[in-house]
């Protein structure tokens, strides 16, 4: 490997494990992989081949407009991605491997947007590949010479292993990752989250107890969330759906068993396209024995550091990953008074950052 190409994977492989671990960001990765190749343009996007659509995610080089254009568009009519598609994952190919130059040339996606940004060809690699779903890094270029783009094909070649181990590592925190659950186990309310299909992701102990009540929602042996509220069910299946958009406000029904009555609350989590393609799409649904049961959460609170119960409701939708604005909206406020509600919590509670706040409330 020639010294320069070895310093090229050094500094690229360090920045991976550095945006990995918060010493730097990914755009710093992709800005210094954009800086390989004239007029480049590196994207992390995904694409849905059965869809026929994708999106940038994270983009060095490119103008609000042309990412805005290519999520709007262009992305339809990308004629790499059928062949992108089937190209083995974590193998850098060069544009002609995937549509001869000859052929690319008549294309709309070259012509009106390829050129409009000087550039004609591109190198990229796919990195994860689920079912139809393919999450990939490219750099569109305006080289034409071969042996160069097969150059930086190779490099991306040798850093898709360390994207790869970086983007598990990231599903697998996620994963194991249980914060809002137990705090929404001490003031008695169920939290499920929900993945694509409706399937079950994970719930605390309190869901689990409701379930077995028959909270007017049941869980399938394969764990999936079934339920005989038509309307709500069509909620659920649209909030758990890969891309979907993020509800304006959060759907509520209300069912009752022949001991008890629930509220149950769903809203769609929002998250940018990398995360979302890394972690899945994401629903949380919130369900409150009606009355609300006692917060014995306060109870492990000092009388000068105990919360009032719309206070409650705030903290716990913060530790469950909903946003001060989603919180709001779950609780039928206003964004400013759950900013209201927050800063009386950070006041009490001798904290001054939601991480802060979920580490204080956690048992």
């Amino acid at each position: 490997m020639p010294a320069t190409t070895h310093a090229n994977l050094e500094s690229l492989t360090d920045l991976v494990y550095g945006a990995l671990f918060g010493e730097t960001d990914w755009q710093d990765f992709l800005d210094t992989l954009n800086t390989r190749m004239p007029d480049a343009k590196t994207t992390l996007f995904y694409h849905d081949s059965v869809a026929g659509a994708g999106a940038f995610s994270l983009c060095s080089g490119l103008d609000g407009s042309s990412l805005e254009d290519y999520n709007r568009y262009y992305c339809t009519v990308n004629p790499w991605m059928p062949k992108a598609a089937v190209r083995p994952v974590g193998l850098g190919v060069i544009a002609d491997q995937m549509l001869p130059h000859a052929e690319l040339v008549k294309t709309e996606f070259y012509n009106e947007y390829l050129r409009s940004m000087g550039c004609r060809s591109s190198v990229g690699v796919t990195i994860l590949r689920e079912n139809s779903r393919s999450f990939n890094l490219s750099t569109l270029t305006s080289s034409t010479d071969t042996g160069f783009n097969r150059l930086n094909a190779d490099l991306l070649t040798q850093i898709a292993p360390h994207l790869q181990r970086a983007f598990d590592f990231m599903r697998r925190e996620k994963a194991s990752n249980e914060t809002g659950r137990s705090l929404f186990d001490a003031i008695g309310v169920g939290l499920v989250y929900i993945g694509e299909g409706c399937q079950i992701r994970s719930m605390n102990l309190a869901a689990e107890q409701m379930f077995a009540e028959d909270a007017g929602i049941s869980v399938t042996p394969t764990g999936h969330l079934v339920c005989s509220d038509r309307d709500f069910l069509e909620r659920l299946t649209s909030a758990s759906r890969y891309r979907a958009p993020a509800a304006a406000e959060p759907f509520i029904a209300r069912f009752r068993s022949s001991c008890a009555s629930f509220k149950c609350t769903l809203v769609r989590l929002t998250s940018d396209l990398m995360t979302e393609f890394l972690q899945g799409p994401t629903a949380a649904l919130i369900i409150e024995r009606m009355p609300v049961a006692c917060p014995e959460l306060n109870d492990r609170l000092s009388a000068k550091e105990q919360l009032t119960a719309a206070e409650l409701r705030i903290a716990s939708s913060i530790a469950a990953g909903l946003s001060p604005r989603e919180a709001a909206r779950l609780h039928g406020i206003s964004y400013e008074t759950a900013r209201t509600h927050l800063k009386n919590i950070y006041s009490k509670l001798g904290v001054n950052s939601q991480v802060a706040l979920v580490r204080r409330l956690m048992p």
